[in-house]
């Protein structure tokens, strides 16, 4: 079998035991429900490879696996903690809440709890709205360039970092009356600082990708510089 759908795995040396998290959640709980996302991708490559498919990284546009990254990542936490579960309010926020803290653990926008964001990206983290609260964010690689395919590395998480923003740590970007642009709030400079002095894990290997565009538009330069939607 190809080593592209081989499963990724965490770098021993990646965890911070001083990280400060809220709510009672510990970093050993981030560390199980991240090998809960890498045997799912592992899992499901596997079947759509043997099967004639490409991987879900290439399956999917930037965008929708982003997403679907960012709900790997709620749905593992929720699953492997003791103290926060996924906010079962349908479009409920923040993502993850603290158990019993609200009825049937779900509210429509709540004070308490955490905001979860997955990026390929370095920086320019956005979201729908100014998050005042503690913000996660999962910065993961996907290898979209090596040729042939089979030859691509298992995608895999270089970055969990988790902080409390305040409103001034972000810059919001509304619309107009007659423009049809979601409106979209970027994480400055300062939370970016907070976040990445309480990181939970970063791979001693990684190297910052801040955003950029490619010279040529090929197809997979498209897929590369597609912007993500705000999680």
């Amino acid at each position: 079998m190809a080593s592209y759908i081989d499963r990724a795995t965490l770098h021993p040396k990646g965890w911070n035991e001083r990280v400060n998290l809220p709510y009672g959640l510990r970093a050993s709980e981030i560390k199980a429900a991240i090998d809960d996302i890498y045997d799912f991708l592992y899992n499901v490559n596997r079947f759509l490879v043997e099967r004639g498919w490409d991987r879900l990284e290439e399956t999917l546009s930037a965008a929708t696996f982003s997403g679907v990254t960012s709900e790997l990542v709620v749905e593992g936490a929720s699953k492997r903690s003791a103290t926060i579960i996924k906010n079962q309010y349908h479009n409920g926020r923040p993502d993850l809440v603290p158990r019993g803290m609200y009825t049937d653990d779900g509210c429509l926008r709540g004070a308490d709890g955490i905001e979860v964001k997955a990026s390929r990206w370095s920086n320019g983290w956005q979201g729908h709205n100014v998050e005042d609260g503690w913000i996660m964010i999962c910065q993961y690689y996907i290898d979209r360039q090596t040729e042939p395919i089979e030859n691509r590395s298992p995608s895999r998480i270089d970055r969990m970092m988790c902080a409390q923003l305040t409103e001034d740590d972000w810059s919001f970007a509304g619309r107009g009356a007659n423009s049809r642009r979601t409106p979209t709030a970027s994480i400055k400079r300062s939370g970016v600082a907070k976040l990445e002095a309480n990181a939970i894990y970063l791979d001693p290997t990684y190297v910052p990708r801040p955003r950029s565009t490619p010279r040529k538009k090929t197809p997979a330069a498209r897929a590369e510089t597609e912007p993500e939607s705000p999680t």
